[in-house]
């Protein structure tokens, strides 16, 4: 049966001709002649189009790209109305912001490779540089205060990243027998709820740094649990679950773990959903929105979690750092969870407020790609 390949007008013009003639080590007449060579040789080495595109960067974001003749043609054929980055220091929401004129990321991308728009720079380091002072920035600006502090002789702790949204009766019963502390770090006061829960700490930022820096400056919080499991507050899941799941953690040794997605959540990552109703499977990672650990394995992360601000790309670093250090990660399939909100990166508050802090997250989630060596993939592990 015949697998006919897309092709897509304007790819051709997203190569540089200088840039990538240097890459291939190849003179070319013309862009048409480069566009040849990209789709017979280039793709294949990896080799970039032009500053502007990273075609390594691009097939592991889009690996639907294999439909297509080349990378060049999914970004023409596939952007649509929902823009998508070429490179990780380009986000597409803040340059078309930042330029009426153009109407899609086509336009711009052009205007780019073409040196038309000398906004962005091609220089990666330049923004990496930026990026780290953005960092510290944040960090630094970071002001945290306890409400609440009770001491309990419970072993197990569940910290629900807390906004307007998230209520304490939720999903929470608080007459209900439990060996879990309930806490929110309230990310922010409006809709504060403290009805319910041992601990209530007030802390602007993000999951990432609200954790690293209460590893940093406050140890002891975490001291008294064997067992933290960390949620964002648009999970569904069950207070009977929350012990069930503990309990697996511990049965099967877990070091990192989390609960199954069910089936029309909003996720990215296949082997993350739910794929039985019992035990644990072995996976190559998890994913911050409810990561689970023993106490030992996240001390062993915290330097880690100083890495992203926006959280993207911790996740691959802190499942690499457990596994090297000789832990279990896995999906508890006994334990299924529903992520209610859909990822919006153009216009939902996380990424609004990333924007506002000057933090580009896909830039953050490479620099982690390029800490720990390699393009990852949360999925399954093969049993001998």
């Amino acid at each position: 049966m015949s697998t006919q390949k897309i092709e897509c007008p304007f790819a051709e013009r997203l190569i540089d001709l200088q840039w990538y003639a240097k890459q291939a080590g190849v003179k070319f007449l013309d862009q048409k002649t480069a566009y040849q060579h990209f789709l017979h040789y280039g793709q294949s080495e990896r080799l970039n189009p032009s500053p502007f595109f990273y075609t390594e960067w691009y097939t592991w974001q889009y690996p639907d790209y294999v439909m297509f003749p080349t990378v060049l043609d999914h970004f023409v054929c596939k952007m649509g109305g929902v823009p998508i980055e070429p490179a990780p220091f380009i986000e597409s929401a803040i340059l078309l912001h930042e330029n009426e004129n153009y109407s899609s990321m086509l336009d711009a991308l052009i205007a780019l490779t073409e040196g038309k728009d000398c906004s962005v720079s091609p220089n990666l380091e330049d923004h990496l540089s930026e990026l780290t002072v953005r960092q510290t920035a944040v960090h630094n600006s970071i002001r945290s205060h306890y409400i609440r502090r009770r001491i309990t002789n419970r072993r197990r702790l569940v910290w629900v990243q807390a906004g307007s949204r998230f209520s304490t009766t939720q999903w929470f019963k608080p007459d209900a027998p439990r060996s879990w502390d309930f806490m929110c770090n309230w990310y922010t006061q409006e809709g504060l709820d403290l009805r319910h829960g041992e601990i209530h700490l007030i802390q602007p930022g993000t999951k990432s740094t609200a954790i690293y820096h209460v590893l940093k400056n406050d140890p002891e919080l975490f001291n008294s649990y064997d067992l933290l499991l960390f949620l964002d507050d648009d999970l569904a899941i069950s207070h009977e679950d929350v012990d069930l799941l503990f309990d697996i953690a511990t049965q099967d040794n877990l070091s990192l773990f989390q609960p199954a997605l069910l089936p029309g959540s909003y996720g990215v990552w296949k082997d993350l959903f739910q794929q039985s109703t019992h035990g644990s499977r072995k996976i190559t990672g998890v994913e911050i929105m409810m990561p689970g650990f023993t106490r030992e394995a996240l001390y062993s992360c915290r330097d880690a979690f100083a890495h992203s601000i926006s959280g993207y790309g911790l996740d691959f670093m802190f499942s690499e750092q457990i596994q090297r250090n000789g832990g279990i990660c896995a999906v508890v399939d006994a334990v299924s969870v529903r992520h209610k909100e859909k990822i919006d990166e153009q216009d939902g508050p996380y990424y609004r407020l990333m924007r506002l802090l000057g933090i580009r997250y896909k830039l953050e989630l490479y620099s982690v790609i390029n800490e720990i060596g390699k393009y990852p993939r949360f999925a399954n592990v093969k049993q001998a």
